[in-house]
């Protein structure tokens, strides 16, 4: 492994920045390392994607905790990087991954710690302690989140317990600035990676937190590159011979920010933007930061450009399948949502160890009122909610633009119908979009000089779903979901077992 503290990486991200921007990329290999899957994409200058391999994530359990193995990351790497240079010689490298680890490498360049897994379990304590030491919420923008998740409180967790392995740290790296260091031996941050609810930023002046600098972290942090800066070249087990392409790694990009770029690149300026998939993340560049409230999960990201972006969440992929009970998405429908608001059922959040816009809610959902029997009244009941959670997620960042939904919400029509329905003052679209994370990821190959490219997006818009006595039913569901906060105790059981 190459030491990437010996490496003089001012000198290499100039000279590198000069050899991208000299021409546009012929082909852009995309390594997005998702929690549940890897893969790698091929995209042509035009935006389109050409090619596509994928494995699964490797997790494993501990000791010491459980954690990522980056292993099969590296392997598709190797077998699939000249294979699609085969296709189009790959110029740029583009790595992406979820924000929600950090990797700690030795004076050697390996690992000095496995890369925690963000579902791990801090012990109790350890947490108590990081709360007296973590940064103010008017400082990093966001607030202690659940398990793992919060990437001061890993590297925290790792420095208490495991202090002889932590002292021999000697670079401490985004886990998507880890991806790019395996790739060419270099190690660097980027923005959107260190800022992504980390609590290592103090998101208003981009500089290290306080608690950073306290503990010394701060000059362990590689670097600073822009997302699209080449910061090297592919090593030579990605680069065989008769590899075509440049083979220039990026700095790389956290991939829900990847997301919102494409969007960005659309041309689109005033918007709000619902991603959607495991988690429901709205972005809204145009909310001001004195609107968010730590106890409504909201948060923000930094783009690319440097740019905060509010931000609001909820455990939207997880909440939809256990009210849906196992029924699947298409069985909705919306004659049988307006039968549940007539009924007034209610699924009242929040059904798994999240709040998300409500606070106080974590695992203390409950359905009430005529209990959904089979598939249909289910899907709906959850399209239904899910819809609402959506809503107070828009409220909790104080959207007033058009609302674009893109990723597994964007073809539930009946929800889509339903948050059209609910937000009578704003237009809803849906974007026919894919795979924004990757796309997004390959137009930050294409900016030049700082200047975005122009990618064209397809939308439609949504009708908005025309049931008696939807407002009513959705203001009675707040009052009851925000009244039984402070007396339910958490439950996570099946809303229907």
């Amino acid at each position: 492994m190459i030491d990437a503290t010996m490496l003089d990486a001012g000198d290499w991200l100039s000279r590198m920045d000069e050899s991208m921007q000299a021409s546009a990329p012929r082909g852009i290999a995309v390594v997005d390392v998702g929690y549940t899957n890897t893969k790698i994409a091929l995209f042509a200058a035009d935006g389109q994607m050409r090619a596509e391999h994928k494995v699964l994530s490797r997790h494993l359990p501990g000791p010491p905790y459980p954690h990522i193995d980056p292993e099969p990351m590296v392997e598709l790497c190797r077998n699939a990087l000249p294979e699609l240079d085969a296709i189009l010689p790959v110029d740029a490298v583009v790595p992406c991954a979820h924000g929600a680890a950090m990797a700690c490498l030795d004076d050697g360049g390996n690992l000095a710690l496995p890369v925690m897994d963000y579902a791990s379990e801090p012990p109790s304590d350890i947490v108590e302690d990081y709360r007296k030491i973590m940064p103010g919420f008017a400082e990093a923008l966001c607030p202690l989140l659940p398990m793992a998740i919060t990437h001061g409180l890993q590297l925290y967790w790792q420095q208490r317990q495991w202090p002889e392995a932590f002292a021999s740290v000697r670079t401490i790296l985004p886990w998507i600035q880890y991806v790019g260091f395996r790739l060419s031996g270099l190690a660097v941050s980027e923005i959107s990676s260190m800022s992504c609810q980390t609590h290592l930023m103090d998101t208003r002046l981009q500089q290290p937190s306080a608690m950073a600098r306290h503990l010394g972290w701060d000059r362990l942090f590689p670097p600073m590159a822009k997302a699209w800066q080449a910061i090297g070249t592919l090593l030579p087990q990605f680069r065989p011979a008769g590899f075509r392409g440049k083979g220039l790694v990026l700095g790389g990009v956290h991939d829900s920010t990847a997301n919102f770029m494409r969007y960005v690149c659309a041309g689109l300026d005033r918007f709000t933007l619902v991603s959607t998939g495991t988690w429901s993340i709205s972005f809204d560049p145009s909310t001001a930061v004195d609107v968010l409230d730590p106890a409504r999960d909201t948060n923000t990201n930094t783009d690319v450009l440097g740019r905060t972006v509010c931000c609001s969440r909820f455990f939207g992929g997880k909440e939809f399948e256990v009210v849906a009970g196992g029924a699947v998405a298409e069985a909705a429908n919306l004659a049988e949502v307006a039968r549940l608001v007539a009924r007034g059922t209610k699924a009242v959040p929040s059904f798994t160890m999240t709040s998300g816009p409500v606070p106080g809610s974590l695992g203390k959902g409950f359905v009430t009122g005529h209990v959904p029997v089979n598939d249909t009244e289910k899907a709906s009941l959850a399209a239904l909610y899910c819809a609402q959670m959506v809503s107070e997620q828009l409220d909790a960042i104080a959207s007033k633009d058009d609302i674009i939904v893109d990723g597994p919400y964007s073809q539930n029509a009946v929800l889509l119908a339903v948050l059209a329905g609910l937000r009578p003052a704003q237009k809803v679209k849906a974007s026919a979009l894919r795979d924004g994370t990757t796309a997004g990821a390959a137009a930050i190959a294409l900016i030049a000089d700082g200047k975005l490219p122009s990618i064209a997006l397809d939308m439609s818009d949504v009708v908005p779903a025309a049931i008696p006595g939807l407002a009513a039913y959705h203001a009675d569901w707040r009052a009851t979901a925000y009244a039984q906060r402070a007396s339910s105790p958490a439950s996570g059981k099946d809303p229907y077992g």
